[in-house]
């Protein structure tokens, strides 16, 4: 159990039950944390479960599924009020019974939430076309990521989603819940006894024993896709391989890169591409240290799609070629260091980030980061820029002109 002491006025518990991504069970590990949070098997609504968590002051329970790596990891954050605010010495007691409620004693869901839950989950999948800016990521990632879980939805395709039934999402849940890798956060202000309640009932963490990969494959002759809808502009997806990863020595270096190319307002796409240029109504970047890419997203006029893209990727080698100024270099750091600090005022983040750092087993000061982030020269941003390879375009767009 990972303790985070501090006097937030609210007490987070969360848990992160952890398995390998694999096609089979994705379908159950996305729809299974929305029917678990819905109702207990002794609060067997929502309107029940709703009343029982108002009851405690309001507390709230967020479920979540996502992909870290090669892994697919659930996650559940129970918030409540801190008992000693509100001078309630049962709500923790309280508190941690119904999360372990909610978590490990289903012996069933209910039927009507479970089809509801799966209506809207195949109705998403079959309006996607017409959610053009959903649409066009789904086909990019599809198209950049390939075999890669990365490149299939995390859902579960629209033909597992069908065929699910409720007796399936049961046997799952009996089968695997209570053998899942298990890592609990508590994070507030909290005492000794407080922590063995909580043991007394979550049980301790459960060590996760396949090994947590972080990789993508090597950069390919570049894969150009065009397709067209009826709109009124283009959407355009590029996927560059950037072979640095969370634990690497120039993975900051690879954060402010992305800063610098497209990750805030300052950045050059923005400023040279959207502002001086006029070619696009939005421009951004996106650097994903897991699998190690650089996406850029656009929403283009129809008839400057192919000048822009060719200006972006001109942009993106001048970059390579002539690296970054120090003026740039030093806004960059400051914005980066100042999303950290400003992280801090946020316990869901502080809790993320401690399951993030016992995934990737490596423990390191906000101080110590700081100072990392703060000694990041131009040097280390053109190493860095040197691994930056275009592989794939994705194009969505209307009838030219």
């Amino acid at each position: 159990m990972i303790v985070i002491k501090n006097d937030f006025k609210t007490i987070q518990i969360a848990v992160y039950l952890t398995d390998l991504e694999t096609p089979d069970t994705r379908v159950y590990r996305f729809l299974l944390p929305k029917l678990m949070v819905t109702g207990t098997d002794q609060l067997p609504t929502r309107l029940s479960m709703n009343r029982r968590l108002e009851q405690l002051y309001g507390a709230y329970i967020k479920p979540r599924t996502e992909r870290i790596g090669n892994l697919s990891v659930m996650s559940f954050s129970m918030t409540i009020a801190d008992p000693k605010i509100v001078e309630d010495p049962k709500l923790w007691p309280d508190a941690i019974q119904l999360f372990k409620e909610v978590l490990f004693d289903h012996r069933a869901f209910n039927e009507e939430i479970f089809y509801e839950e799966k209506r809207m989950l195949i109705e998403q999948w079959e309006t996607l076309q017409d959610k053009k800016r959903a649409y066009a990521q789904h086909q990019f990632q599809r198209l950049f990521f390939g075999d890669d879980p990365y490149g299939s939805p995390i859902s579960g395709t629209l033909e597992q989603i069908k065929k699910t039934t409720l007796k399936h999402l049961v046997d799952y849940y009996q089968r695997t819940i209570l053998h899942q890798a298990k890592t609990i956060v508590l994070n507030g202000h909290v005492d000794d006894q407080m922590k063995d309640e909580l043991f007394k009932h979550l049980g301790s963490d459960i060590a996760f024993t396949d090994p947590f990969v972080t990789h993508f494959r090597a950069p390919r002759p570049l894969v150009k896709e065009v397709e067209s809808t009826i709109m009124k502009q283009a959407i355009v997806h590029m996927g560059y391989i950037l072979p640095i990863y969370r634990i690497d020595e120039l993975y900051d270096a690879a954060v402010i890169l992305d800063t610098i190319l497209g990750g805030y307002p300052e950045s050059r796409l923005f400023r040279e591409i959207r502002e001086k240029e006029g070619l696009c109504y939005d421009v951004s970047s996106n650097y994903d240290h897991y699998k190690g890419v650089l996406m850029i997203s656009s929403g283009i006029d129809l008839s400057k799609v192919d000048f822009a893209i060719e200006q972006i990727k001109i942009l993106v080698e001048n970059m390579k070629n002539d690296g970054i100024s120090a003026e740039e270099l030093d806004h960059a750091k400051a914005y980066y260091i100042h999303q950290i600090k400003s992280s801090l005022d946020s316990q869901s983040t502080l809790t993320k980030r401690a399951f993030i750092r016992h995934l990737l087993n490596y423990q390191e000061s906000v101080e110590a980061r700081i100072t990392h982030i703060s000694n990041v020269t131009l040097e280390d941003v053109k190493k860095a820029l040197s691994q930056l390879t275009i592989d794939t375009i994705y194009v969505l767009e209307g009838e030219r002109p």
